[in-house]
């Protein structure tokens, strides 16, 4: 089955035959003009209608109005983008894979991946993304635009099963039908303590595609699953995070806005990130030889699961960050020559910016700190019972 198959017809992105006439009534709106205006200064009407002109294609598309953007993003708020591990990448043309990371970031994790894979000649791949995050018409848009395909987070227990099924069905579509690439966040949600887990929900969502007979582990095996592992020096949105933490322990009943995403998207995109690193995993071509001793489906997710946690523990790239927030949680030095003083101290300077951002009572300031150190100790603690380095 097609991607473009009416049965998709709900989550798809749009096809490269509808892109222009959608392109050229969205730059129309105010709200898209100011956000234009914004990352490309005083764009003419003319240079405009020409941008619209070159978008004939998703991937056109992409290169004229999205590419741009990140870079201007990259240049403002990052020091720099890397990646490691581009042998492990198929070329372009060749067969697709499933890249599952952790998440970090509501826009830039799939966006830079984007950019990553665009800048190694490679492609764009498609992205998972929430309806949850669709909170006006013109971002839907954009993300469809985006090569984006839809995540209903909240359907009725009744479409529950079906709306998973299309999405399984969609995925499966697309790497194995030899479409496209395809990026997963590994959870549904960031994990706010960045204790990075695969959900087994996730890898049981893609296995209902499977044919009559045909096993999980080798349904699984059939999308390449290709784990990464992502890194930011920073995250702009660490204060919204343990904010959002404070919030719960206060209230065990608060839940988030809308606004609340708004918030936490711009946040993401215009604060500081220092530097930003992908790491490429290996794919799992024939995951019967990590699943061969399970003796339940439920045994063979955790199985696969496991494992692409391991690999992301494993491929982390570390800073001095890191490693300052470490020591300050577990009250010693055991990495005190992985950090200088200057390095410890610009950090609990920046950390003591944070918690004033949230604008706590000060009696809250202690849990804060404690929250935000965790989001940065928590991958390298991870990263030492992997190797089997941690005491």
């Amino acid at each position: 089955m097609k991607t473009d198959d009416i049965y998709f017809e709900s989550i798809r992105p749009y096809i490269d035959s509808e892109v222009q006439e959608v392109v050229a009534h969205l730059v129309q709106q105010e709200e898209v003009q100011g956000i234009l205006h914004h990352f490309y200064g005083d764009i003419s009407r003319e240079q405009l209608d020409k941008m619209v002109e070159r978008s004939t294609s998703i991937y056109n598309f992409k290169e004229t109005f999205l590419k741009p953007v990140i870079e201007s993003i990259l240049k403002d708020s990052t020091f720099s983008l890397t990646i490691s591990g581009k042998s492990k990448l198929v070329k372009r043309g060749e067969e697709k894979q499933l890249f599952i990371s952790n998440h970090r970031d509501i826009i830039l994790d799939s966006a830079f991946l984007n950019y990553l894979l665009y800048s190694s000649g490679l492609g764009f791949p498609r992205i998972a993304i929430g309806d949850n995050l669709l909170i006006s018409e013109w971002i839907r848009v954009v993300v469809r635009l985006a090569d984006a395909f839809i995540v209903k987070r909240s359907p009725s227990m009744r479409e529950m099963l079906v709306e998973s099924k299309r999405l399984s069905n969609y995925i499966l579509s697309s790497v194995a039908g030899g479409e496209a690439s395809v990026w997963l966040a590994q959870s549904e949600g960031r994990r706010k303590n960045s204790d990075d887990r695969t959900q087994t929900a996730v890898l049981k969502m893609l296995t209902l595609s499977a044919e009559r007979g045909e096993s999980e582990a080798e349904l699984l095996s059939k999308l390449h699953i290709t784990p990464v592992a992502i890194t930011y020096e920073y995250d702009p949105c660490d204060y919204l995070k343990a904010k959002e933490m404070l919030a719960k322990k206060l209230d065990p009943s608060w839940k988030k806005a809308p606004l609340d995403d708004l918030i936490n998207m711009q946040t993401g995109l215009e604060g500081q990130k220092g530097r930003v690193h992908f790491a490429i995993g290996e794919t799992l071509y024939d995951l019967s030889t990590i699943t061969q001793a399970a003796e339940t489906k439920q045994e063979v997710l955790k199985l696969v699961a496991e494992e692409i946690d391991r690999q992301i523990f494993t491929l982390y790239r570390f800073y001095p960050n890191n490693y300052v927030a470490f020591d300050a949680l577990h009250g010693g030095e055991q990495f005190a020559k992985m950090y200088s003083e200057k390095e410890k101290a610009t950090f609990e300077k920046y950390l003591a910016q944070q918690i004033a951002k949230v604008g706590a009572a000060p009696e809250h300031h202690q849990f804060l700190k404690e929250k935000i150190l965790e989001m940065y100790a928590t991958p390298l603690k991870n990263h030492l019972i992997t190797t089997k380095q941690y005491r």
